[in-house]
């Protein structure tokens, strides 16, 4: 039952993003339709991708490299690169809907209905491709891909509902202050300045993915000679599936030398959410510079390119959260006029409460 639950993640992954899946329809819209256009193009996309993914599971051989793969494998498209291994049946099938699904396309402009026209937004839809005839592994690549673009939005969420946590906790924080006495308040204040300069003192963080920060995972992760750093072991050492990609989940142990600097959870002092906003924005500045394709994995390829560039050999400071400001006072003040209008808080405070996430 492996391979159907493992599909069955795959599509609750997309539906989380986009509508609901709908059936085969005929390519016709009542005028008063409602819903925006990303609506719209989002129900095309899980209705495509449904027909698409309900073929590839009547293949055995395409079953049993799901059997064995992870969520992030389907996630990041990694699992189209076994297209190659389904039978020339669900080959076929699959060709039939991708021309199927491309004169559905065609029918819905010439009614239209173009709101499926921009390539820069839809390209996963067959109707932009060169070749609308035979579904290949670009295809389905491209399709999977979609989802990687909706994860690159959610880590922008994942920004605001960082800001809004940072602004309750800082709201609360005054508040305290505010029913202090002077003598009281003086102190407290004097205790927070304190703690603020104390987490300011810690060893250099390295930039995320660069040469000095690799090196110091070799030697006090990895338990190597410092003198003799490779990349190429390096690589194989950290890709632990052993597929030639790193994942996400597999970059993100890379930065625990560095994170612990300043967020060991030794610490009872240590703010949790901090620490797994830290990991996630490193993650984002390594995928950022790496991830040519855009896929959400960094190949083998990919990574060596990388050390041999220019850019690698140089190591900036890296300013963790605790030494930036995440909002301005003027936001601060905007989000306290919101908890005043609504003395409940419920809908503010909603996005402000911590969701730690454990690495």
């Amino acid at each position: 039952m492996k391979e159907l639950l493992t599909f069955g993640i795959f599509l609750a992954l997309i539906s989380l993003h986009v509508a609901p899946p709908v059936g085969k329809k005929e390519p016709e819209l009542p005028a008063n339709e409602t819903g925006t256009v990303e609506d719209k193009q989002d129900a095309e996309y899980f209705r495509y991708l449904s027909q698409v993914v309900e073929v590839l599971e009547k293949d055995p051989e395409f079953k049993s490299k799901l059997h064995n793969a992870s969520e992030e494998d389907i996630r990041t498209g990694k699992i189209a690169n076994y297209l190659d291994l389904v039978g020339h049946g669900v080959r076929l099938k699959l060709d039939e809907i991708k021309r199927t699904e491309v004169e559905y396309q065609r029918e819905l402009l010439r009614q239209r209905q173009d709101f499926m026209s921009g390539i820069e937004r839809n390209y996963w839809n067959p109707i932009h491709h060169d070749n609308k005839d035979s579904f290949e592994m670009e295809d389905l690549k491209k399709l999977l891909s979609k989802h990687n673009d909706m994860m690159s939005a959610q880590d922008a969420k994942r920004h605001e509902e960082f800001k809004a946590y940072e602004m309750e906790k800082e709201h609360e924080r005054r508040e305290k202050l505010h029913n202090m006495t002077a003598e009281e308040r003086a102190k407290e204040e004097a205790s927070y300045k304190e703690h603020r300069e104390q987490r300011s003192k810690h060893e250099k963080i390295h930039e995320p993915g660069h040469k000095a920060q690799l090196e110091e995972t070799w030697e006090k992760e990895d338990g190597l000679d410092p003198e003799n750093f490779d990349a190429r072991t390096f690589f194989n050492l950290h890709d632990k599936n052993g597929d030639s990609f790193l994942d996400m989940y597999e970059i993100e142990t890379v930065f625990l030398a560095d994170i612990d600097k300043v967020y060991n959870e030794s610490n009872p002092e240590v703010d949790l959410r901090e620490r797994s906003e830290e990991i996630e924005r490193m993650r984002e500045h390594v995928m950022k510079n790496m991830d040519k394709d855009k896929d959400g994995l960094i190949s083998f390829t990919e990574f060596m390119d990388e050390t041999k560039s220019e850019d690698f050999e140089k190591d900036e400071d890296w300013k963790p959260l605790t030494e930036q400001d995440q909002f301005t006072e003027e936001e601060l003040q905007e989000y306290e006029k919101m908890l005043s209008e609504n003395p409940h808080g419920e809908n503010v405070k909603q996005e402000a409460s911590p969701k730690v996430e454990n690495h």
